[in-house]
C-alpha cells in the first residue's frame, strides 16, 4: 500500500509524517539515524492489517528542528512524540522502537499509558557499548570530531557495526543516505552527547507492562547487556531477533510478523 506522506505542526515541530493501511495503530519510531524511510518494508507488510504510522524525528531529515536545541534529546524525545500522536487522535497504539526509539517508546509507556495498548522495543539506547567503549567514551572520541570525520565514522558504524546486512543498508538509496549525511553530527552531538540526560528507567516502572523486548543475536553480548539485566529486573521475558542493532534494515519481513504477533496478542 502505498504511503500518505504530510506535514503536521504541533508544538513549533514540522513533523513530516507517513501513514499506511486501515486497522489498529501501530506507531513505528525512528532510531538515532533519525529518518522513519528504512522502515518502508516494515509498514508496507503491517499496512494489510493495520494503520501504520511513521515520522522523521525533530531536527532531523525532513522535520524541522526544536527551536531550543536542549529539546534534542532526553525525555523531551518521549514527551514530543507523545505531543504528536495525541495531536492525529490516535489513541491505544501498539509502539515499536529501537535504540534511542526505544526509550521513547519506554517513556510512553510509563508516562502515557493511555496512549499505549502495548510497546515493543530492541536494544534500548542505554549502557550502551559499541566495541569496548561505552556511550560516555564513545561521545569523547566524536565530539571533538567536525561534522566531516563525524560523517565518515558514522557511515562505517551504522553500516557495519549496528548492522549486518551492508546490501540491504545501502539499498535504501541514495536520497535516504544523503539525509543521514546531514543527521549524523546532529545524532554525535544532540544524542550521543546528550546520553547523560536520556531517561532512566527503574525495574518497578516497567514491572506488569505490556512490553515485548528483544535484543540481537549477531550483536556482540556486551552491547546490550544491559537490557537484560533490566528486563531481568523488571520480570519482563526477553528475546532474540536474528539480527544486530536495526532489524527493519536487515529483516524488515521477520520485524513485521514480531510487531503484528505482539499487535495481535494485545488486541486479543
Amino acid at each position: 500500500m502505498g504511503a500518505q506522506s504530510f506535514v503536521h505542526s504541533v508544538d513549533g515541530i514540522d513533523w513530516y509524517c507517513e501513514r499506511r493501511g486501515q486497522g489498529s495503530d501501530i506507531v513505528l519510531v525512528p532510531s538515532g539515524e533519525g529518518d522513519c524511510a528504512s522502515f518502508e518494508r516494515v509498514a508496507e507488510k503491517l499496512a494489510d492489517q493495520f494503520t501504520v504510522l511513521t515520522f522523521d524525528m525533530p531536527g532531523f531529515s525532513r522535520t524541522s528542528v526544536p527551536a531550543d536545541p536542549a529539546d534534542f534529546a532526553g525525555a523531551k524525545i518521549g514527551e514530543q512524540v507523545a505531543a504528536l500522536i495525541r495531536s492525529l487522535d490516535v489513541a491505544n497504539a501498539t509502539f515499536y522502537g529501537c535504540s534511542s526509539g526505544g526509550l521513547a517508546v519506554l517513556w510512553l509507556a510509563i508516562n502515557h499509558a493511555d496512549l499505549v495498548r502495548n510497546a515493543i522495543v530492541h536494544e534500548v539506547a542505554f549502557d550502551v557499548r559499541y566495541g569496548e567503549k561505552g556511550m560516555a567514551a564513545l561521545a569523547g572520541d566524536l565530539a571533538s570530531l567536525d561534522d566531516a570525520t563525524i560523517v565518515k565514522y558514522c557511515k562505517v558504524l551504522f553500516s557495519t557495526i549496528m548492522n549486518e546486512d551492508q546490501d540491504a543498508w545501502e539499498n535504501l538509496g541514495p536520497e535516504y543516505h544523503q539525509r543521514l549525511e546531514r543527521n549524523y553530527a546532529n545524532w554525535v552531538r544532540r544524542y550521543v552527547l546528550g546520553a547523560p540526560g536520556l531517561p532512566i528507567f527503574a525495574a518497578e516502572e516497567l514491572k506488569n507492562r505490556p512490553i515485548t523486548w528483544t535484543i540481537g543475536g549477531l550483536t556482540p553480548a556486551r552491547a546490550f547487556f544491559s537490557n537484560v539485566l533490566l528486563t531481568r529486573e523488571a520480570e519482563i521475558q526477553i528475546g532474540l531477533l536474528n539480527c544486530r542493532h536495526f532489524p527493519q534494515v536487515s529483516i524488515p519481513e521477520a520485524l513485521a510478523e514480531h510487531i503484528r504477533a505482539s499487535a495481535l496478542q494485545f488486541l486479543s
